[in-house]
């Protein structure tokens, strides 16, 4: 068991970015929220001693996670709000962090870059 000098943001689908996707051409059947949240996007961070610094750090950071998220389920971006703003990103997902990572994984860490 080790610990990790990260902490963890997870990102959590809220209802207007639930709505965008079910308004998506070619939606046939609609996803919940229910389904959504059960498997969220988790990122990890550096640590911070504060949620605020942790904010902070998003707020910097948040239009690639933004782009990430639109782009998982449409690839178009015509589709996409005309403006990713951090107000609309948080209108879209709730954010909750956490500052215990623990890896009880064996072997290296298979990074895949973005």
């Amino acid at each position: 068991m080790d610990f990790i000098n990260r902490q963890v943001a997870v990102i959590k689908p809220k209802g207007p970015y639930i709505h965008w996707i079910n308004s998506l051409p070619g939606t046939v059947d609609p996803v919940s929220i229910d389904k959504l949240q059960n498997d969220c996007t988790v990122i990890l961070l550096p640590h911070f001693d504060t949620d605020r610094e942790s904010m902070n750090y998003l707020k910097k950071n948040f239009r690639s996670i933004f782009e990430y998220e639109l782009y998982g389920w449409y690839t178009d971006e015509e589709a996409w709000p005309r403006k990713l703003t951090f107000r609309l990103f948080q209108e879209w997902f709730e954010i909750e962090f956490h500052t215990e990572v623990i890896d009880f994984g064996r072997g290296p860490i298979a990074i895949e870059k973005y």
